[in-house]
């Protein structure tokens, strides 16, 4: 564990040096990518997951057989325990635990305040922490809707706790930069906290959020495409453009259970139908390149091995998201295959100690009926995560592999009717706002309609006669007098 942990410094150094960027996400094959989290006073040094998944700050809190690191509530001096007893499940894995409160700052992330949150300390898990994984716990971004819980406790997330101590609405973003070389297996990139109001004008295409749970947003359709004589080809954005056309029956497929973007996940996640269309397309493609790939890698998950690492020919795939700026606009993440084509081991000689074998694994699964877009979409790309205003935003990287957006493209009907898609949800900072102006506007008509309608009765009040005194009937008196 040690070797591992001095492996992720030294790369991440190498890494900050030669690009003069701070980088503070690493991360092993097919474990996502963690960084450095502080707990507890006096503090103690973990690492989490960025997870888009879930909701909740979930630590590991007892010994496993692969990694000895884990938090001692019991050294800490600020920990409020509870005896509350939470668990959660996931795609792959399960944990158990007990909620406790205390104080949680990243390192990375200066300008971000320690702040106390909820946190679930696991007390025992089943397949959720990988075999050697360098990561103790995960950091749930998602909305409090699927955070964990239990007998109607909800545990808070911390990304709440943060926007509460700063009383502003937070975003936060990835850059994905995936692996240094095709010699190593170990990736990087960086997250980091900005406020709503700043960077909105960089993102250059935007999917709305249809529904704060997950991030769930509205994906279109998912193909392998390469250049083919009788195609469409746009020369303005040199990208493949299929008649600019939505599959009806692709689209619904997609987004029949839930379309959502999950940092914690590893693979493009697809439908059988759809990932074995996508596959097959692949598949055929290598064949025709005389690559030799086995079947079990394609369609079981199975690793495949070569002495030398390799330069993949294979097609893109192509990924359409609807746009915000249009019910009929939509525009497409172009994923190359050294995204998909993930490399797992890059195994030494034991004799030599040079690298001898390079395993790759096919970054593409079944999913029954939900679409997951998890890290392979992401790598090459920034990615910012607007909660308040909900929205996504994509623009290319200057790190990882070479990956583009390109678009945006138009039908002529409505996609959110085509593809039976649930309708964005509003901005709730706007729409607050929105509801306070109106009540002001209501009040203000309501006030003057009461002043109008009293009118009269003010009127008679201000001007109606002074009570009859003696001198002044004696003035009338006398002015009666004087005129007779």
């Amino acid at each position: 564990m040690q070797k591992t942990s001095l492996s992720y410094f030294f790369v991440l150094l190498i890494v900050s040096v030669t690009s003069c960027e701070e980088y503070n996400l690493y991360g092993d094959a097919g474990q996502a990518y963690a960084f450095e989290i502080d707990i507890g006073h006096p503090k103690q040094k973990l690492n989490v997951i960025i997870d888009t998944g879930s909701t909740t700050l979930a630590i590991a809190a007892y010994p496993r057989k692969d990694n000895n690191k884990y938090f001692y509530p019991g050294n800490s001096t600020t920990i409020y325990n509870s005896i509350t007893k939470i668990e959660s499940k996931y795609y792959q894995g399960t944990w158990v635990g007990h909620l406790v409160s205390d104080f949680v700052t990243f390192p990375s992330l200066p300008l971000i305040p320690e702040v106390r949150c909820d946190i679930a300390l696991i007390s025992k898990s089943h397949k959720f922490f990988m075999n050697g994984s360098g990561w103790q716990g995960l950091l749930g971004l998602a909305y409090l809707s699927v955070g964990a819980r239990s007998d109607g406790v909800i545990v808070g997330s911390w990304l709440d706790s943060v926007e509460r101590s700063l009383n502003r609405p937070m975003s936060f973003q990835f850059k994905l930069c995936g692996v240094e070389s095709p010699n190593n297996a170990t990736h990087y990139g960086k997250f980091e906290m900005i406020a709503d109001s700043s960077r909105s004008n960089e993102v250059i295409y935007r999917t709305p959020i249809l529904r704060k749970r997950w991030y769930e947003i509205g994906v279109l359709s998912v193909r392998a495409f390469t250049k083919l004589p009788n195609s469409s080809f746009d020369k303005s954005n040199d990208t493949l453009k299929d008649n600019n056309t939505i599959d009806k029956d692709m689209c619904m497929k997609l987004n029949k259970d839930k379309s959502i973007l999950d940092s914690g996940t590893t693979s493009i996640r697809l439908p059988d139908e759809i990932f074995t269309k996508v596959v097959n397309v692949l598949r055929n493609a290598a064949q025709t390149a005389n690559m030799l790939i086995w079947d079990e890698f394609w369609y079981h998950g199975e690793a495949t091995c070569w002495p030398e690492p390799q330069e993949w020919s294979l097609p893109s795939i192509a990924i359409d998201l609807l746009s915000t700026d249009s019910d009929n606009e939509y525009f497409t993440l172009e994923i190359p295959p050294q995204n998909f084509m993930r490399v797992m081991t890059a195994r030494n000689n034991s004799m030599s100690g040079r690298v001898s074998e390079f395993c790759y694994k096919l970054g593409l699964e079944a999913g029954g009926q939900e679409t997951v877009l998890g890290y392979t979409a992401m790598e090459g790309l920034e990615v910012l995560f607007n909660r308040s205003a909900g929205w996504i935003g994509w623009k290319p990287s200057n790190c990882g592999p070479n990956a583009r957006v390109t678009g945006p493209y138009n039908i002529s009907s409505s996609l959110i009717s085509l593809c039976e898609l649930t309708e964005p949800v509003p901005d709730v900072a706007v729409s607050i706002k929105a509801a306070q102006w109106t009540l002001c506007v209501i009040s203000i008509v309501a006030a003057a309609v009461l002043i109008y309608l009293l009118a009269p009765c003010i009127k008679v009040y201000l001007i109606r006669p002074l009570p009859r005194t003696q001198q002044i009937s004696l003035s009338q008196t006398s002015l009666v007098e004087e005129e007779a």
